[in-house]
């Protein structure tokens, strides 16, 4: 079935209103994320790791955007392994999607004269802040920091207006 000119725009990434961002912490335990029309990446501490991550996720966010497959379902791939049986295609072009972005991300190391693999752990190993875990922690403190608390609470709002 062909779809109209409003249906394939709605598949798009709107370039015009991309933005990148580096945070200090994630809504889940993974180093880069993306909806709406941001592009994440966890404060890595390195431009270079953190420009990588931004390469794979916006591969990984355009082809998914393109294949019609929500956001909110790769969120559940990723945070509920169980929703992979649920959505068998859909997993199956995330996780091809994934792998496409992988082997970009792989080259870009490799351009720069880099060790993949040494990458690759770095990525896999850092421990990811995550906002809500943030909060939890600081409210059962005596004295919390309102700072801190506003820091995530921001990014738990913005999940919950996507």
């Amino acid at each position: 079935m062909k779809m109209t000119q409003d249906e394939l725009k709605k598949r798009l990434v709107d370039y015009v209103n991309l933005k990148f961002e580096i945070r200090k912490e994630m809504r889940y335990e993974d180093v880069g994320d993306y909806f709406g029309n941001k592009i994440i990446s966890f404060d890595m501490k390195d431009p270079i790791v953190n420009n990588s991550i931004m390469l794979h996720e916006f591969i990984e966010y355009t082809l998914i955007k393109s294949a019609g497959i929500p956001v909110s379902m790769i969120d559940d791939f990723d945070t509920k392994p169980e929703t992979q049986d649920i959505h068998p295609e859909e997993y199956a072009l995330y996780s091809k999607f994934h792998n496409m972005a992988n082997r970009v991300e792989a080259q870009f190391i490799k351009n720069l004269g880099l060790d993949w693999k040494a990458h690759n752990k770095i990525i896999n190993t850092t421990p990811v802040e995550v906002a809500m875990r943030k909060i939890e922690s600081e409210l059962h403190k005596e004295n919390p920091s309102e700072e801190k608390l506003e820091d995530s609470r921001e990014i738990i709002e913005e999940v919950f207006k996507k």
